[in-house]
């Protein structure tokens, strides 16, 4: 843990669940059951309803006051009127942080529950009590145990995501788990009545457990203190920022949903360019550049990009989507063709950049990548193989003759358990290649689904980044290289 105040509200000591619900399909019941699904302590947990005697294997307190331990966290899972009666439990308990996941205040418009929202803070604020919220999903800190869905992974990792919204929270997470990426810690903030976004970006810029920050805003309050958050967290840490409401559609949206008066798109990415943090403009670009700063993407220092295993028509595409995006396909150097032409036959393959080449075996696949590499012609290399046999394609020979099924007879659990202990060793593989060559290498999946996904986990964990187009692989990288260009005369970061 950190100095920083904002501390102890990641990292509660115990947690109470206000106005639970006793049935477990009734709304906001998901809170409980998430964190149980997650395997946080029970012993930390305290479940209060005024009607309830027991829910489960817990013990239900009818108001807070009734917990006979101190209580840090509290989440709000009752209606908007009877959150000024949660708040003076909260003053009275003496909590450390409240979350409101409780909804219906500003965001509706109503100026009557807008006073509601802003008088309930202040007396919280009064009492040294922050809050996350209203209308919002709160915490996942998996070190901490805590999370807003049991489908999380609570393997903590490295990437701090800051959002406005549940539901694009939910999906970032959702999207980025499977490519490998795990998160330190994870905040939806809604309608930010207290806690907002300034806040939670001057927090990850200290925090010891987060080495990339994203974050998906809405509105922006308090430009000034967002300004000087953002600028310090960017100059330390990559800081990837997908901001919504840009239109006027988007803009109504965004005031319907949170409250919150979305901003203009000039000058959101003034503040970004000025601060060093980088705007996206979907939910694709922030995974991908996620992932590619996470991994040995990060470290790509030009535009001329080597494309290894594409066959014909997916060459032809690739070298268009590739220039596309402003970077290059050097042509091999002759003495690299030369070099390479003693152990590749010229029937059949091309050793001209895109390379449609067969090596027989790993070695002869690592002495041509050392080949095209030590040219220095290159400062990237695509590799649609993920290590392993370079000839092999999804069970096919290179020309489409079936090959023997090594896991026939295999139950679905022992043919996933085998493909991901392959997907890990291919994975380790490219790594070492990588390492030996000097030159960074993005795998290009031609795989679906499952396969994919335990290819792209098995990829990350080496350092490795993992895209599912050659498109998407090139537009971040050249995303990469404008950032770093803009962020000149700013810290190195990447």
């Amino acid at each position: 843990m950190s100095s920083h105040p904002l501390d102890p509200v990641f990292h509660p000591r115990t947690v109470a669940l206000f106005g639970v619900p006793s049935k477990a399909d009734a709304w906001g019941a998901m809170f409980h059951q998430s964190l149980i699904d997650s395997g946080y302590d029970t012993s930390r947990m305290f479940l209060i309803n005024p009607k309830a005697d027991r829910i489960g294997d817990l013990p239900c307190y009818h108001t807070l006051l009734d917990v006979p331990e101190a209580v840090d966290h509290v989440i709000s899972l009752v209606p908007a009127p009877v959150v000024p009666q949660l708040v003076d439990q909260c003053v009275a308990k003496g909590i450390r942080s409240l979350h409101l996941f409780t909804a219906g205040f500003s965001e509706t418009g109503d100026a009557e529950m807008a006073r509601v929202e802003q008088e309930s803070v202040a007396k919280l604020r009064a009492a040294g009590i922050r809050t996350i919220g209203p209308n919002c999903l709160g915490l996942y800190v998996p070190a901490s145990g805590m999370t807003f869905s049991g489908e999380f992974p609570m393997e903590p990792g490295n990437v701090f995501l800051i959002s406005q919204s549940g539901a694009n929270a939910s999906e970032i997470i959702r999207s980025l788990t499977p490519r490998g990426v795990r998160f330190s810690k994870a905040v939806s903030f809604g309608n930010g009545a207290d806690l907002k976004a300034h806040d939670f970006f001057d927090y990850a810029a200290t925090d010891p457990d987060t080495d990339v920050v994203i974050s998906y805003l809405e509105g922006v309050s308090h430009g000034r203190e967002l300004f000087a958050a953002l600028k310090r967290c960017a100059a330390v840490k990559p800081t990837i920022i997908l901001k919504g409401g840009l239109t006027g559609a988007g803009a109504r949206a965004a005031n319907s949903h949170t409250g919150s008066l979305a901003g203009s798109r000039e000058v959101f990415e003034a503040v970004c360019r000025q601060t060093g943090a980088i705007r996206v403009d979907s939910m694709d670009e922030l995974q991908d550049l996620t992932v590619a700063v996470a991994t040995s993407a990060r470290t790509v220092a030009g535009r001329r990009v080597i494309l290894v295993g594409g066959p014909g028509g997916f060459a032809v595409l690739s070298s268009d989507a590739i220039a596309a995006q402003d970077l290059e396909l050097p042509e091999t150097p002759e003495e690299a063709k030369r070099q390479i032409r003693e152990f590749i036959p010229v029937a059949g393959t091309s050793v001209n950049n895109p390379i449609d080449a067969s090596p027989r075996d790993r070695e002869q696949r690592e002495r041509m990548m050392h080949i095209l590499c030590d040219s220095g012609f290159y400062d990237v290399v695509f590799s649609t193989t993920l290590g392993g046999d370079p000839t092999a394609w999804r069970g096919r020979g290179r020309r489409g003759a079936p090959n023997s099924d090594p896991d026939a007879g295999k139950s679905p659990e022992e043919r996933a358990a085998t493909e991901m202990e392959r997907a890990k060793d291919g994975a380790k593989q490219l790594a070492a290649l990588q390492a030996g060559i000097g030159v960074p290498i993005l795998y290009i999946q031609r795989a679906f689904g499952e396969t994919a996904n335990r290819e792209a986990t098995a990829a990350f964990a080496e350092g490795i980044a993992a895209y599912p187009t050659v498109q998407r692989a090139a537009h971040t990288i050249r995303q990469m290289l404008d950032w770093r260009a803009r962020r000149e005369g700013l810290p190195v970061i990447f």
